[in-house]
């Protein structure tokens, strides 16, 4: 996993194979090399219905490691969902 050393922006999740995984950036879909490690925990969470993921501004790297605490994380959720509601107090919810 890859270290946050720039702004990044969020995806959805669409498909994963065993080499790529592919999300939906503001309309548009990119395929991201990824890690043996990211593939095992794409795996794990791609069940969900909706999985958002941190992607760096290039679209060529996911960036899973960014602290839950991070003021950015918290900006880009709420621009994504557009919610009034804190997207880390809904997670905390289990929303």
């Amino acid at each position: 996993m890859r270290p946050l050393d720039r702004p990044f922006t969020m995806g959805q999740l669409l498909t994963l194979q065993q080499k790529t995984v592919s999300v939906l950036i503001y309309g548009k879909r990119y395929d991201i090399l990824v890690s043996v490690s990211e593939h095992q925990l794409l795996t794990a969470i791609a069940q969900d219905e909706i999985v958002l993921l941190p992607v760096n501004f290039d679209r060529t790297q996911l960036l899973l490691d960014i602290p839950e605490t991070s003021p950015q994380l918290e900006r880009e959720l709420n621009d994504f969902t557009d919610s009034d509601e804190s997207v880390t107090d809904l997670l905390k919810e289990g929303v």
